[in-house]
């Protein structure tokens, strides 16, 4: 016959092996890792006390009243009292539904939030233009803030001109580029290309998904991109561990390499 003890160590093992597949999700609806697991415990063992339940998890009897207080807050815990000792009750898990929904309240009004910030910032006049437009950008979430910069100052006035580079070296910002089109298309901006002889498939779908952008090829073997957009001229480099752009803001700098861009625009063909 199995003891009441070997059915709890099974019962233990059992709801171990669980968490570890469990725990993940849960934190995804706002609960925490210990939190989590004793959640799991209640519904392994139905209903505990505080003590089994610090033995189950292996939670310290110091924490254990804290976390069973914010899961009842939660509203996924109750109790009962059985001889003034109070004896924890998991609610079904359907509750997790209601924790996602509420979770998903949340982050739709702090989105709404971020939105009216953005819109905000953007409206604020800066008092005067600094003597040096330069800025430096460094990893891929860096050169994403470079391209939002370079989306917000885009207009239908001015062609925006970009030299690429070999293929490969732009792969890990091609979903991101999606976005910058995606914006283009919406200020009806005009995007010049020259792309490399061996991408036509990816230069074909740019041209057949997004309109005013005309692509010409190149037999080009640089790892760095440029491009001109207004009064900018913008540099990166994307295939290293520590990916890099410059953006800079100058009518010299912007009109010399858009003389260079358009004598390699002349040479460059419609076809590979």
């Amino acid at each position: 016959m199995i003891t009441k003890e070997e059915t709890f160590k099974y019962l233990l093992l059992y709801a171990y092996s669980s968490m570890k597949k469990i725990e993940p999700i849960l934190e995804k609806v706002g609960l925490t890792r210990q939190e989590s697991r004793v959640y799991v415990a209640l519904l392994e063992l139905q209903e505990a006390k505080a003590g089994a339940l610090c033995r189950f998890t292996k939670i310290a009897s110091s924490n254990i009243y804290n976390i069973l207080d914010s899961l009842m807050k939660k509203g996924i815990v109750s109790y009962r009292v059985e001889n003034n000792i109070k004896v924890f009750i998991p609610s079904p898990p359907e509750v997790l539904n209601e924790l996602f929904l509420e979770k998903q309240k949340n982050l739709d009004r702090e989105r709404r939030e971020i939105a009216e910030l953005i819109h905000s910032l953007k409206k604020r006049k800066v008092k005067e233009e600094p003597y040096s437009n330069y800025k430096y950008y460094q990893g891929i979430s860096g050169l994403k803030s470079m391209w939002y910069e370079i989306n917000s100052i885009m207009s239908k006035e001015n062609i925006i001109k970009i030299h690429t580079a070999k293929k490969g070296s732009y792969e890990r910002l091609v979903g991101f580029y999606t976005e910058h089109h995606r914006s283009r298309q919406k200020k009806k901006v005009e995007e010049w290309l020259i792309y490399p002889k061996e991408d036509l498939e990816l230069a074909k779908k740019r041209k057949r998904e997004f309109k005013r952008t005309i692509i010409k090829f190149l037999d080009l073997k640089n790892d760095a991109e440029w491009g001109i957009v207004k009064d900018n001229f913008f540099m990166q480099y994307a295939i290293s561990k520590k990916p890099h752009g410059f953006l800079i803001k100058d009518k010299i700098f912007a009109k010399t390499f858009e003389e260079v861009f358009d004598r390699l625009w002349n040479i460059a063909t419609h076809k590979p």
